[in-house]
C-alpha cells in the first residue's frame, strides 16, 4: 500500500479516495464537505434510480437533498495469523444523524491495491443500516472524537456470493 505511519491514516486516506470518486462517478452526487456536516459525505442533487453499478437496497429510488454516507471497507483484512472480511465502522453520533435525516449508506467494497479498485457498492437506507446495527455498538475510550462506534462485516449488507474478487464494478448508470 504506501507508507503511511497508521492504519487509521490509511483508511481515512482510501475513505477520502473513494468519496471522491464516487462523487465525480455518480451523476445526482455531490460532495459536503466536514465544514458543512461531518455526520454525511454527500447528498443527492436529483433523483437517483438503481443501477447494476449501484444496486439499492431496501428502496427503489432516492430524492434529492438526501444526505449520504460513503463507508469503504477492503474486502479482507487481518485478524491475527487468518484473514477475515473488511467490515464498515461507523461512528453512532453521525449515524444517529444520518437516520435522523432519513439519509442513506453508500457502502463500498474495495481491493486494497493502487486505485482502490470496487468489486461491490450497495446503496442502503440509514434505518435498514440501524437494524444490522443493533447490539454492536461499543464505547471508545481515549482521545477520539466520537464516544461509541460500531464495526458491520460488508456481507451482513451485500451478499457475497454475488462479489467476485476478480470482477471490479465499472459504472454505467
Amino acid at each position: 500500500m504506501s507508507s503511511r505511519t497508521s492504519e487509521l491514516e490509511s483508511s481515512k486516506a482510501s475513505g477520502e479516495f473513494l468519496e471522491a470518486e464516487l462523487v465525480q462517478v455518480v451523476d445526482g452526487l455531490e460532495y459536503v464537505g466536514d465544514r458543512t456536516a461531518t455526520w454525511h459525505d454527500a447528498r443527492t442533487t436529483a433523483v437517483l434510480d438503481a443501477s447494476r453499478a449501484l444496486p439499492f437496497y431496501g428502496i427503489v429510488l432516492v430524492e434529492p437533498e438526501t444526505p449520504i454516507e460513503i463507508k469503504g471497507c477492503q474486502i479482507e483484512t487481518s485478524n491475527g495469523d487468518r484473514s477475515t472480511r473488511g467490515r464498515f465502522y461507523v461512528k453512532r453520533e453521525a449515524h444517529e444523524q444520518l437516520l435522523e435525516a432519513a439519509g442513506m449508506y453508500l457502502f463500498v467494497v474495495y481491493l486494497p491495491r493502487p486505485g482502490l479498485p470496487q468489486v461491490a457498492r450497495a446503496l442502503v437506507p440509514a434505518s435498514l443500516v440501524d437494524e444490522l446495527l443493533a447490539g454492536r455498538w461499543y464505547a471508545v475510550g481515549g482521545s477520539r472524537s466520537e464516544q461509541e462506534v460500531a464495526k458491520l462485516a460488508w456481507s451482513h449488507v451485500i451478499d457475497p456470493t454475488g462479489v467476485d474478487p476478480s470482477v471490479t464494478v465499472g459504472w454505467s448508470p
